[in-house]
């Protein structure tokens, strides 16, 4: 980001005649700025990134931040989220630190109004949406061939419309790029995973004396996880009620049930039900960084056919994979039926739950507590037994891949009619499409037939 430092030298003034000069002084002052300031606006022409509206007001009521292609490549930024995150005025969003809750995208959140509430642009233009909301998956961005990024924040409204509320951020690539740039990008964490690699290979050349530029890019990028289990400081969950490590959650194993609202687990030998004595942690599932792969295409050309009017159009390419990794599914307090002759129901376990079958209902008809006598291992009916809760660690954790493919192009023309105004026609088309993967996730309905267990066959 570029700043511009303003020096000011103060004197002090001391007594009542140098009180008084001041205060002459400044009504001429303040006069001679506004002139400056008025001579300044004439000689330079002002255009308001984004937009093909001039209007040099805008400018001074909200200012433009702007990142350099320097600041870009020093960065060494592969995600252009990663990029806007550290500016003023914008909230990081969803993005490669967001695990539980991606959805296979990154936004630009500005004022912390919510990602919907500003407008991405390429090129000063508008590009296939992520979603029905309008939001711009930023990982679709071609950053290799990125001259500057343009930030407005706030104000607007008024120029782009409702999708600019909280305000406009515009990229703007290299219309005039001639030559090769292969950028290679490898990086790793201090405790060696979480391993990114980046490339980019761009190429570009000016044809007919200048007239015409064709450039092409493609990039490849590829991010590996960091598990919070692999961090000393995060491999445990610590609860904020009861400040247990673990994290206070009764879903571990063995299966544990709720007897109005106490957590009764059973014990190692699965022989009784006693009080919770084993939370499950967690924590070392989940990762504090998003694996990610993606590949783009981001290709443009422009010829000037006369004096002050051009042909141009773009198209931009891109798939990507995101994937989101948290702790195992399971049985989280579901309302079960298990048939009192289960044949791996201990006679102390039948007979708890037997007791507790009128909990479960609220002491509706039909959940009144078994009779002992009725409670047995040959005993027929079905137990409604309280809400029970269970991780299938068997199954490992949650995975949920997230492909998104993009595809945008643009065509038009433009020129200029007179010195002041110009014209600019164009048409364009895209599309976006996410499709979402689920691995190791159960169902209820599986967890139900696996408890109605045949007592002579022991099949479910």
């Amino acid at each position: 980001m570029t700043f511009a430092k303003t020096s000011l030298n103060r004197a002090a003034l001391k007594g009542s005649a140098a009180t008084l000069v001041l205060a002459m002084l400044s009504t001429s002052v303040g006069a001679m700025a506004q002139t400056a300031a008025a001579n300044a606006a004439d000689e330079e022409a002002i255009v308001v990134t984004g937009s093909l509206i001039k209007n040099p007001n805008l400018v001074l009521s909200s200012p433009v931040s702007v990142i350099g292609a320097e600041t870009i490549q020093q960065r060494q930024i592969v995600n252009a989220e990663q990029l806007l995150r550290d500016l003023p005025g914008v909230v990081p969003n969803i993005g490669s630190a967001v695990n539980n809750g991606n959805g296979g995208a990154s936004f630009v959140d500005l004022r912390g109004l919510g990602p919907n509430r500003n407008l991405v642009l390429l090129d000063g233009n508008r590009i296939a949406p992520a979603n029905s909301s309008g939001q711009v998956d930023l990982n679709n961005i071609p950053l290799a061939l990125v001259s500057r990024v343009d930030v407005l924040t706030g104000g607007a409204s008024t120029t782009y419309g409702a999708d600019a509320i909280s305000g406009v951020v515009n990229f703007v690539t290299r219309q005039d790029f001639s030559g090769v740039d292969a950028r290679f990008t490898y990086g790793l964490t201090e405790a060696g995973d979480g391993q990114t690699l980046n490339a980019d290979v761009t190429i570009g050349g000016n044809f007919d004396e200048g007239r015409g530029n064709a450039t092409i890019s493609l990039g490849y990028q590829k991010t590996d996880p960091v598990f919070q289990g692999n961090r000393t400081f995060s491999e445990n969950q610590v609860s904020s009620t009861n400040g247990r490590a673990a994290g206070g959650s009764p879903t571990s194993t063995p299966t544990s049930f709720s007897f109005g609202g106490a957590f009764n687990q059973l014990n190692p030998n699965a022989t009784a039900l006693v009080p919770q004595y084993n939370d499950f942690n967690f924590a070392p599932f989940n990762i504090f960084q998003t694996p990610v792969e993606r590949f783009n295409i981001f290709a443009q050309a422009k010829y000037e056919i006369v004096d002050g009017i051009e042909v141009y159009g773009r198209g931009l390419f891109s798939k990507n994979t995101v994937r989101t990794i948290i702790a195992p599914s399971g049985v989280f307090g579901e309302s079960l039926t298990i048939p009192i002759n289960n044949p791996f129901l201990s006679p102390t376990v039948r007979a708890q739950l037997c007791a507790q079958n009128a909990t479960t209902l609220g002491g509706t008809a039909g959940s009144a507590p078994i009779a002992p006598e009725n409670c047995t291992a040959t005993s027929t009916g079905v137990i409604n037994a309280p809400p029970l809760y269970r991780r299938t660690t068997e199954v490992g954790p949650r995975l949920s891949d997230f492909v998104t493919t993009v595809f945008d192009y643009r065509a038009g023309v433009r020129g200029d009619i007179t010195s002041t105004i110009g014209f600019d026609v164009n048409a364009s088309y895209g599309e976006s499409s996410n499709a979402q993967t689920l691995d190791n996730y159960v169902l209820r309905s599986r967890i139900q037939q696996s408890l109605n267990v045949n007592p002579t066959t022991g099949a479910c």
